[in-house]
């Protein structure tokens, strides 16, 4: 088999036995029929979609339900769809290429799907998947429900705000994806309004001496999203452009911030939770990003601060329910050399409250508020003083573990 420089090959190791490497399966080659190749990793990854790595893409949407194949739309046949128990959706399109031409054409095809979809209402796309099912009677709340928190309005609502935002992930899933893709990604800004996050996933295949198949992916690109200004229509019908207006910070500013697909997705999951909540969250990070503290959104909006050159620290977390878990602070702080300081964050912040740091056995403590429920970020941030006095007890952790120079 030709040597592949694109894939070191994997081994398989058998305890007293010589390692075996295992033999590169291309499905571009010739013994498979292209429409045959394609319909393979359709199928594999709507059978499969834990195969697809989407805590390294985009943490939001996990975990990935397929919902269906070949969803029929205005600009054609969407390979995949996957929803996501809190609504989000994600396009998939498979394709086997071997250049670049090729690569850039289905990129535009796959923007084309979105920018179709984003037409579609709720129950014009569930119809659309009825048709891909053949089953004239198939729910998308049913496919989704028994790993969804929302009831079937909450995530009917959660759905159609996504639509109506133009706002989904795309996958681009191939077999031989190469290098130097990087600058494809300008291609999402020949559909602007389309709020979409893409990514390129490789799934090299390899089969073993018995013959059984080890699906290795690799993403050799992920974009991210820069909001370049929006388009208002108000009462009178005139047009206003509005500068963009920075989503995690909720601020307006002259310069296009880039920002990760999973960050409108937290966004949308803790209004869906708590209405008026993200109201509160937005100012307060930009309140401490004086302080070197950044957002990282992920399936929770965690708080990192670069505490030396190999080290990145969090005060805690808030996750999609409003509830905000501060040991992280405590931990950092151990970690740190500084085990003192970690206490002293957890009480700071237990004051603000009226709380108390419950300590466990096993496991780090944690701080519950008066009712002795894990704090809420509604109790920390109601307040310009309270959000003063978390600021300063941020500040305060930060600062007694900072390195000594």
């Amino acid at each position: 088999m030709p040597s592949d420089s694109r894939h070191a090959a994997p081994m398989l190791v058998r305890a007293g036995e010589p390692a075996l490497a295992l033999k590169r399966i291309r499905l571009g080659g010739d013994d498979h029929e292209g429409d045959e190749r394609e319909a393979f990793l359709q199928s594999l990854v709507h059978e499969h979609p834990e195969i697809i790595p989407m805590i390294d893409i985009e943490p939001a949407f996990i975990p990935l339900i397929s919902v269906c194949r070949e969803l029929p739309t205005a600009a054609g046949y969407i390979d995949n769809l996957w929803l996501t128990p809190e609504g989000g959706i994600v396009l998939g399109e498979c394709k086997l290429f071997r250049n670049q031409q090729a690569r850039r054409e289905v990129i535009v095809q796959a923007l084309d799907y979105a920018r179709a979809l984003a037409k579609l209402r709720y129950d014009e796309l569930e119809q659309a998947v009825r048709k891909a099912l053949q089953a004239p009677s198939a729910s998308l709340y049913d496919i989704v429900r028994d790993r969804s928190e929302l009831d079937r309005a909450q995530f009917e609502d959660s759905v159609q705000r996504r639509l109506q935002q133009s706002r989904f992930m795309i996958l681009i899933i191939g077999d031989g994806i190469q290098e130097g893709v990087e600058a494809l990604a300008g291609y999402l800004q020949l559909h602007a309004g389309l709020h979409v996050g893409l990514a390129m996933v490789d799934l090299s295949i390899w089969r073993d001496v018995d013959g059984r198949w080890l699906v290795v992916p690799r993403i050799p690109l992920r974009t991210v999203l820069i909001e370049r200004g929006i388009v208002v229509i108000d009462a009178s019908g005139a047009p206003q452009v509005l500068p963009p207006r920075d989503a995690a910070l909720g601020r307006t500013t002259t310069e296009p911030r880039p920002y990760t697909a999973s960050e409108p997705e937290f966004f949308d999951q803790l209004e869906q939770r708590r209405p008026g909540l993200a109201n509160l969250v937005r100012p307060f990070l930009a309140d401490i990003a004086d302080l070197g503290v950044v957002p990282e959104f992920r399936k929770s909006l965690i708080l990192r601060w670069g505490a030396s050159s190999d080290v990145s620290a969090s005060p805690g977390y808030i996750d999609t329910s409003g509830k905000v878990w501060l040991s992280n602070g405590w931990g950092a702080a151990n970690q740190l050399g500084n085990p003192a300081a970690g206490e002293r964050y957890l009480a700071s912040v237990a004051a603000i409250v009226n709380g108390v740091v419950k300590k466990r056995e096993k496991n780090w403590p944690i701080v519950v508020g008066a009712d002795g429920h894990v704090v809420d970020a509604h109790d920390l941030l109601k307040t310009v003083d309270r959000c003063n006095a978390w600021k300063a007890a941020i500040s305060q952790l930060i600062s007694e573990t900072r390195p000594s120079e």
